[in-house]
Order: C-alpha cells, then structure tokens, then sequence
C-alpha cells in the first residue's frame, strides 16, 4: 500500500526531482511493483493549513546520468558515502502534474508544463555545469559571497556554489541555503557566465 517517508531531493536543470535510495527501503521496493509515486515539498516551521506546499506526481525510473548524480551530490555532499554502498541508486521522477496549494483554500493543479522546463534544450548547459560552478568556488568566493548578502540577504562568510540552472544559481554555507535568480532565462555556457558578470555587478552595488 503507499508509504509515505522524508528523503533528500535535488533536481534536474528542467526542475524533474532527483532521489537517492537504498533498494532495502520500503518505499523504493513499492515504486518497483508500481512506479506512480508522489513527492511533497513544503516549506519547513510553517503552520501546516497556511502553508504554501506542492505535491509532484509521476513515475519514478533509473537514473544513470553521471552529471546528475554529481548535481545530486554538491547539493549533499553527506550523500556521497551512501552512494559508495552498492544498493543505493539515483531516480528521476517524471513528473506528470503538481498539486499546488498557495495556503488555506488556495489551491490548484497544474500540467507538467506548466511548471517543468524542456530539458534538451539546457543539455549543454548541463554539461558546462560542474565546471562552472568548481571555476566560481575557485576563482570568485567574494562574488559568490556578495551574492549571498547583498541579493538574498544571507550574511556569514564560506559561501560557495552547489549548482547552477536556466533561472538561477544555488548557494551553500553550512546548513543555510540560498537561492539566486537570473534576470533572463539561460541557455549556455556563456549566457550563464554573462549572468553571473551581471549577477556580481549588481551585488557589488547592493553592497
């Protein structure tokens, strides 16, 4: 019967969920009988009914894409040595709708498309990711870091990059997180580079 349970999620560049899990646990020997599946995303330490939640729903497959698995794991970097362990294995959901509720009596459902990015087209975008990410961590702590306080009001220092997408970037420090939107959607290795130029314009401003 379904089974709920908390599990860490990343995402693709199109925004389908990413999970890492063990083939002993309950939830992932359901999916394999029946691969329907849901996820809920809901912001932590706000009251349940005035709480702005989404419900993914889809089917669950097999991951291989080795650029995902490292997308997954700059994210959680704890992950890594449960993937050293030979029954824990990356999924995709295939996301077929969101049930969306914006708080109480606020509530909607939307097609896949209505939310989801088309994926072939930020293919090379993927590709490019982790090398722009290890470049900005490397090369630009204090951009990153001036992101992180100027443009989403997020002090502290040892800020660094976990990932990059079409809309935005995403930051690290600690157990903080922090989200950072481009202006303009991105589709490359360099529209992504202008957008972080421009990013670091801005923040250095702010600042």
């Amino acid at each position: 019967m379904p089974y709920g349970s908390l599990v860490l999620t990343a995402s693709g560049l199109d925004a389908s969920p990413l999970v890492l899990l063990s083939d002993l646990a309950r939830h992932t020997r359901n999916f394999k009988e029946d691969e329907r599946v849901s996820l809920l995303f809901a912001k932590h330490g706000v009251e349940a009914l005035n709480a702005s939640r989404a419900t993914i729903l889809g089917r669950m497959e097999p991951c291989g894409d080795e650029r995902l698995r490292a997308r997954f794991l700059r994210r959680h970097e704890t992950a890594r040595n449960h993937m050293a362990f030979s029954d824990f294995h990356l999924y995709r959901l295939i996301t077929e709708s969101v049930h969306f509720i914006g708080g109480f009596g606020r509530i909607e459902t939307l097609n896949s498309s209505d939310v989801m990015l088309d994926a072939a087209p930020l293919d090379h975008l993927l590709t490019a990711e982790e090398d722009i990410v290890t470049h900005m961590n490397a090369d630009h702590s204090d951009a990153i870091r001036a992101y992180a306080q100027n443009l989403a009001d997020r002090p502290g220092l040892d800020w660094r990059m976990t990932g990059l997408d079409a809309e935005g970037c995403d930051l690290a420090r600690n157990d903080a997180e922090a989200r950072i939107w481009f202006e303009d959607i991105v589709d490359s290795a360099e529209s992504a580079r202008a957008a972080l130029v421009a990013l670091a314009k801005e923040a250095r401003r702010e600042g």
